[in-house]
């Protein structure tokens, strides 16, 4: 609140008070030079210019009314528009101080008011168009100097307002979603966690991150990325009560603070509505988008009294969610603490595992059901750890995904079985189609075709002896772009199978669009083919239409003799699996097929 020097008499030399610009209800200048200070039971002199106290004090309420008058517009109880006259608080008097009609053009009153109110963004008549409007017609009509000077004043200290008001915003809200940002929403947490120690109630702190949507990014590229995020914050912000709170926490995470809880399974409910949230997909740009969440949840107090531990430990848990696949949500343990040092370690190491030769190629052999010869084999990335010995692909694969190294990882792969398909061939072995697992990431690199394109002729292998493998989902996301990828490579010869069919968005039309060499039915459904009359359906069908396609069909995750004969009564063409051989390294699978071992289809 600013602070106005005056003195009770006018004259110089007399004591300097200071008075409360909150106590001033009227200023008046009597003179030139000489200017009067009312509070609500005083009067004092001021010698200060008159023309720059009403900006001066204009964040305090004040207004210039007329060439010689300045109002406190927070004390004024009454306008009398027919009179002409603006009533003051009058404190203990038994009559309020006024300021005249003679001394006030009361038209200068209205635009005075009505400037204000309208440009208040906390009033309810807050309308900028309309302020606006009223500005541009209020300034065309006055001619008079001091009036204008107050309406320029009025004009200017509400756009500093503004602007000030813009900053406040940005630094508490996300730019791209407008949701609250990490600092809004500690300073929230910090409030509530006083609340909760009042009130014995429970609060949650939810960390979300969408799954897989790098793949998106490089996909459609980040203006699609960027529209999916708006699309999914307005959502959830629908979805959060009042009471709590959604923030961006960075990226494709968000975080939410889930308030006066009574009971934990509160924040599980919340959590369980998210699929329900995300089930309709996204359209942008003419695409249709499905997304999925990993949750991790933290509660107060038993995970944590602070903000910074909450976050961590439901970071820790939403990352357990990801391992387990993702589109789930986990509680956080105090045994995830060890889980998220060894994921953390994992990843270093796996950051340095390829300069350091640590990755090998092993192969599985495919079989041809129609006579049991090894038709081809699927090449399949093993990492050896000098300290910890074989790491499993489920463990190394999905942080892989996840960070990015897959790229690297398989493009090396790829290199790697071509290489050692024709040095096979070099040696005289029978002509073999060696498959390669290709991730969403890689396959949507901008140059993929090129490099299949190096690999070959860096290789010297036959584009027939090829084989990539797409998994259902990444052929089911851009279609156009997997068209125009998949026509270029069938171009140069290369064969391509359709990964894990059955277990995502299937799309009869879009398969039928892709010519593709070969269907690989998901393991998920060999496994019980033979005791699960909907497995054994399912299979039976995806076999049937494969033939009618004319494209090739392969199950994988053959492990038993009961479902190597099912497979052969339905007309399968290819297996793989236990049943014939586990993936080996190349010097293994090398005397597999110089003995030309095959399998008993009886």
């Amino acid at each position: 609140m600013q602070k106005i020097p005056v003195t009770r008499d006018g004259k110089r030399g007399s004591e300097v008070l200071v008075v409360d610009a909150n106590d001033v209800v009227k200023i008046d200048r009597i003179r030139e030079r000489e200017i009067i200070i009312h509070t609500q039971d005083e009067q004092f002199y001021l010698d200060f210019s008159f023309d720059n106290l009403e900006e001066w004090l204009f964040e305090d309420g004040f207004r210039q009314l007329d060439s010689a008058n300045i109002v406190n517009m927070n004390h004024v109880q009454e306008y009398d528009a027919k009179k002409g006259l603006l009533y003051l608080s009058s404190g203990k008097r038994k009559s309020p101080k006024t300021a005249s009609a003679a001394r006030i053009h009361r038209e200068h009153v209205d635009n005075a008011l009505q400037l204000i109110h309208t440009a208040d963004s906390s009033a309810s008549g807050h309308n900028p168009e309309v302020y606006e409007e009223l500005f541009s017609r209020i300034i065309s009509e006055t001619n008079d100097y001091q009036l204008l000077r107050s309406y320029a004043t009025i004009r200017a200290v509400n756009e500093r307002k503004r602007a000030e008001e813009k900053i406040q915003h940005m630094a508490y809200h996300d730019a791209l979603t407008n949701l609250p940002n990490r600092l809004l929403f500690d300073e929230k947490l910090k409030a509530c966690f006083t609340e909760a120690e009042r009130t014995g109630n429970m609060m949650a702190v939810i960390f979300f991150d969408l799954d897989r949507f790098k793949v998106i990014n490089d996909t459609l590229g980040h203006h699609v990325g960027d529209q999916l995020l708006q699309r999914l914050a307005q959502k959830l912000q629908g979805y959060v009560d009042d009471k709590d709170i959604v923030a961006r926490f960075g990226g494709d995470e968000f975080i939410i603070l889930l308030t006066q809880m009574a009971h934990s399974e509160e924040a599980a409910l919340f959590a369980e509505g998210i699929p329900d949230l995300l089930k309709e997909p996204f359209f942008i740009e003419e695409q249709e988008l499905f997304v999925t969440a990993s949750i991790g949840i933290s509660l107060y107090p038993q995970d944590g009294s602070e903000g910074e531990t909450l976050l961590k430990n439901a970071d820790i848990a939403m990352y357990r969610s990801k391992e387990k696949g993702g589109n789930a949500f986990h509680y956080y343990h105090s045994d995830m603490n060890k889980r998220s040092m060894h994921r953390l370690n994992l990843e270093i190491h796996l950051r340095k595992a390829l300069e350091r030769g640590e990755f090998a190629v092993y192969y599985q052999p495919i079989v041809n059901l129609k006579n049991g010869s090894v038709f081809g084999m699927e090449a399949l990335v093993r990492w050896h750890h000098p300290d910890w010995g074989m790491v499993s692909p489920g463990e190394f694969i999905p942080l892989a995904e996840e960070t990015g190294l897959i790229v690297p990882i398989g493009n090396w792969v790829l290199r790697q079985a071509c290489k050692q398909n024709r040095e096979w061939q070099r040696k005289g072995y029978a002509a073999l189609v060696v498959s390669v697992n290709i991730s969403a990431i890689q396959f949507h690199q901008m140059n993929f075709v090129q490099i299949v394109m190096d690999a070959l002729r860096d290789s010297g292998l036959p584009p027939g002896s090829l084989c990539l493998e797409i998994t259902e989902n990444v052929a089911m996301n851009n279609v156009s772009h997997i068209l125009d990828t998949m026509h270029r490579l069938r171009e140069l010869g290369v064969r391509i199978s359709i990964d894990d069919f059955g277990t995502g968005y299937s799309s009869l039309s879009y398969l039928k669009r892709f010519h593709v060499h070969t269907l690989k039915i998901d393991q998920s459904f060999i496994r019980d083919v033979t005791s699960d009359e909907d497995n054994a359906a399912i299979v039976t069908a995806l076999i049937a239409m494969s033939h009618r396609l004319k494209i090739k069909s392969l199950a994988e995750g053959v492990e038993t003799q009961e479902q190597l004969q099912f497979l052969i009564a339905q007309g399968c063409d290819e297996i793989q699996g236990y049943v014939f051989s586990k993936p080996m390294p190349a010097s293994e699978f090398e005397d597999l097929i110089s003995r030309n071992k095959q399998l008993n289809l009886t």
